[in-house]
């Protein structure tokens, strides 16, 4: 009975050694790398008619000299993945047809306004621009950012004639014809 219960211990012996799996394993990265960048939606309207300039007198209307928006324009989507500059250019409103004769001094040809841009970081731009591709920035912002509803605001008030050299000049008489200005919106990374 010994011989059999030493057999069975050893069948029991054998059944419990472990058998040695042999495992592979590899490993595989899923990359990708985003890159910094910036984008700036359509505006909601591509032109701010700003209607018929001249007062009673020829000169520049003054309900269009105060405080008051006189046109607004709104980006909803605008934003930057990375530390970027925002950049508002702005013209004049010059007159568009070509004159044949020097311009009197008692005359405009060239309109400048407030252009208020807002919605970004906390860092409302301002200008009045006189010569031409007047520029006023924001930056850098050392961070991402993307305009929180509405988005980005851009508002025209504060008219004002010009003389030739770009002074302001409340008196002048505006001569007739479309007067068309610019205000270009930039984001660009600074990495």
């Amino acid at each position: 009975m010994l011989d059999r219960l030493k057999f069975v211990v050893a069948g029991i012996g054998v059944l419990a050694v472990p058998t040695l799996a042999h495992a592979a394993e590899k490993q595989v990265d899923i990359t990708a790398e985003v890159a910094g960048s910036c984008g700036v939606g359509s505006p909601d309207v591509t032109e701010i008619d700003l209607h018929d300039l001249t007062g009673p007198d020829g000169k520049l209307d003054p309900s269009k000299t105060g405080a008051t928006i006189l046109g607004r324009a709104t980006i909803a989507d605008a934003w930057c993945n990375t530390p970027h500059s925002l950049t508002m250019e702005a013209t004049p409103m010059t007159l568009t047809r070509t004159v044949a004769y020097t311009q009197p001094a008692y005359m405009a040809r060239k309109v400048t306004y407030s252009a208020r841009l807002s919605g970004w970081a906390g860092f409302p731009l301002t200008g009045r621009p006189h010569g031409g591709n007047d520029q006023y920035a924001v930056g850098p912002v050392p961070s991402p950012y993307a305009a929180p509803s509405p988005g980005l605001v851009l508002e025209v008030s504060k008219l004002q004639t010009l003389t030739p050299t770009g002074s302001e000049q409340a008196d002048l008489m505006l001569e007739y014809g479309l007067y068309r200005g610019t205000v270009t919106i930039t984001l660009t990374t600074e990495n």
